[in-house]
């Protein structure tokens, strides 16, 4: 883990771009999941679904503790999709990171 003072709105930024990457990704799983998996075992992934969701709203804590400048602009760094319409410059920003994570990941090979 890094410093606090190598902590930056920008690493912040990629951290979050790579939640909501995740986020979506795993909403269709779980829907796809969810038509052939026990009742147990779907509640045993929404159970760790909600873990994610407890670490992003910590990393947010920490963020807003560590950066007490940023304003509430910065709420969307955890939140939100991938699909739709983008609330604002930050938003779109960590948008347009997830989705260079996508190609990235998943694009195709040199």
């Amino acid at each position: 883990m890094l410093s606090r003072k190598d902590r930056t709105v920008e690493k912040y930024m990629r951290a979050g771009a790579a939640m909501r990457l995740f986020k979506t990704a795993y909403s269709e799983v779980i829907t796809i999941l969810s038509e052939v998996m026990p009742i147990q075992d779907y509640e045993k992934v929404m159970r760790a679904m909600y873990k994610v969701d407890q670490v992003c709203s910590d990393t947010e804590d920490r963020m807003f503790r560590e950066h007490p400048d940023l304003d509430n602009e910065y709420i969307d760094v955890f939140y939100g999709d991938l699909k739709g319409d983008t609330r604002n410059d930050v938003d779109r920003k960590v948008v347009q990171m997830a989705h260079e994570m996508s190609e990235h990941l998943f694009g195709e090979k040199q």
